[in-house]
């Protein structure tokens, strides 16, 4: 008995830190991920601006072949979208609506995510030197209250997925 009052005195301490912790969190987060491509700029931002060409690149295009995806009439540029719908997990229910572009330097996008905030995401392309170009990936978002600490974790969940994507960028747009 004396073990299971310790284990809840124990778990009540930590709900309660976790609690007075999320006061000093940031409501605000930010991830990026960089890679250098031996590509000019135009080339990848036709890869991340035209949302038909994401099928190419994406870390999550693949991971299940039967998704269903939804286009809107214009998949190029400012208010182009697209909408997913799946049952594994791992790629659930969503849609992405391209927010704002400027040719061959950036694109930003809204990510909606069924049953989470929405966060905003992008590119932004460097020039560095005559052919190649600096990629750099970047995911922004808000949360609040107890949520506060997926911001904290945001670079664990898709760190590693951007940085699939980006090296999938890089092998499309050098033509591996």
């Amino acid at each position: 008995m004396k073990i299971i009052k310790n284990l809840l005195i124990c778990l009540v301490v930590l709900i309660a830190l976790l609690w007075i912790g999320s006061f000093a969190i940031n409501e605000k987060w930010h991830m990026e991920r960089s890679i250098s491509v031996n590509a000019p700029p135009s080339k990848i931002y036709k890869l991340t601006t035209e949302l038909k060409n994401w099928n190419k690149w994406s870390p999550w295009a693949n991971l299940d072949p039967n998704t269903k995806w939804v286009f809107s009439d214009s998949t190029f540029g400012v208010g182009a979208w697209y909408e997913w719908k799946s049952d594994n997990s791992n790629v659930g229910n969503g849609k992405l609506t391209i927010t704002s572009a400027i040719e061959n330097q950036s694109n930003q996008y809204t990510l909606e995510f069924e049953g989470m905030d929405p966060s905003n995401a992008g590119f932004t392309l460097t020039p560095e030197g005559d052919n190649s170009t600096k990629v750099t990936w970047t995911m922004d978002g808000e949360n609040k209250g107890m949520a506060k600490y997926m911001g904290l974790m945001i670079g664990l969940f898709v760190g590693a997925d951007y940085e699939k994507g980006l090296e999938n960028i890089k092998k499309v747009a050098e033509g591996k």
